[in-house]
């Protein structure tokens, strides 16, 4: 059986598990899309803001329910 020579060292593995961070996520609810998509010239982010505002509903029609998560990936295969 061959062998394969080793040419590094692999990363060390964290010394505790990870877990969430204390730091507060940012808040973007602030942000104005439309001058966002307005002001870009970004092929990516021209797109995204463009299916935001296509998608977007206003605020008092706005519902989420517990199952709009990603779904179970145990579905996908």
């Amino acid at each position: 059986m061959a062998t394969v020579p080793v040419t590094g060292t692999a990363p060390a593995a964290p010394a505790e598990p990870s877990g969430p961070s204390a730091e507060p996520l940012p808040d973007f609810g602030g942000v104005d899309v439309a001058a966002v998509a307005a002001g870009t010239d970004h092929r990516v982010l021209g797109e995204v803001t463009a299916l935001l505002l296509r998608t977007w509903v206003p605020a008092e029609r706005a519902v989420a329910y517990y199952d709009d998560g990603p779904g179970d990936p145990k579905d996908d295969r």
